[in-house]
């Protein structure tokens, strides 16, 4: 009976200072864990670009409950619109240029704690629920006659996968259960490619000049191939054609020569990030 009475009475005093809370906010993260994206060339220098998908603006809602005065949980859902990436490539007779973005709606269930009245922390999971990482690209491959010119859009879709999230902030009380917060937050979280689709593709090729391939040959016009079309092999520049879905495998034999199939990559979405909004608690 004694244990029973006890029970019911940390019920009670828990319940008494149990508290409600729902809140929005925003901010900015910054690249963390971050890997080679791609080189960028100015003027005849090549510098290396490293960074993150998980840099850029991010928009929340939350909403949390306290069991007592120091412990709680929250659910938080927030929105990337993730900042330009350079994905550039040099090689002999081959430029890439290409920038990439994520858009991803993420959410993270999450431990409570207050340090202080007005200082807390917060850890927990964070796992992507939708979104995509896409890229605008514009591809020059060099031939006697000029470059062959592709430009294209590329949606890339991950596969599943959860990071870890932890929070430092600081609340302060505008009164009428409103809070103000600014809070510290570190995302490690990196995501398995699955499959990536061309959403746009041109690739256009230069005209042979006559007489170029021999006197009297009679050259060829530039030709245009957009994506839908079938294959068109050019007597000049060979196959004009681009796979409209790629998969992402972790093997692939040495003797492969499907284009649809290429070894698998992760992106990275980590981050630290400053936010900014506000909370309003319930039953005060």
């Amino acid at each position: 009976m004694k244990k029973l009475l006890i029970f019911i009475f940390a019920i009670v005093a828990t319940n008494a200072s149990a508290q409600y809370y729902v809140g929005v906010g925003g901010g900015f993260a910054m690249p963390s864990a971050t890997t080679l994206m791609g080189t960028e060339l100015n003027g005849t220098t090549l510098t290396t670009e490293y960074g993150s998908f998980g840099e850029g603006m991010n928009f929340s809602l939350q909403a949390g409950y306290f069991f007592n005065e120091k412990f709680g949980v929250e659910l938080k859902a927030s929105f990337l619109n993730g900042s330009d990436q350079v994905r550039d490539t040099y090689k002999t007779g081959d430029v890439i240029d290409a920038i990439a973005f994520g858009r991803v709606l993420r959410v993270a269930p999450t431990l409570v704690y207050n340090i202080t009245d007005k200082v807390y922390g917060k850890f927990g999971a964070i796992v992507p629920v939708s979104g995509k990482t896409a890229a605008e690209l514009t591809r020059k491959t060099t031939t006697p006659f000029g470059p062959i010119v592709s430009t294209g859009k590329i949606d890339y879709k991950g596969k599943f996968g959860a990071g870890v999230t932890g929070t430092l902030g600081y609340k302060y009380n505008l009164g009428n259960n409103l809070n103000l917060f600014a809070e510290l937050e570190y995302i490690g979280l990196s995501i398995d490619r699955d499959k990536s689709t061309f959403t746009a593709l041109t690739i256009v090729a230069p005209a042979v000049p006559v007489n170029a391939l021999g006197a009297g040959h009679p050259g060829f016009a530039a030709y245009t191939w957009n994506l839908g079309q079938a294959p068109y092999v050019h007597p000049v520049y060979g196959t004009l054609y681009a796979p409209t879905t790629t998969t992402y495998v972790d093997t692939l034999p040495t003797t492969n020569t499907d284009p649809s199939k290429v070894l698998g990559e992760t992106a990275p979405y980590s981050s630290f990030g400053i936010n900014l909004g506000i909370t309003y608690t319930f039953g005060k």
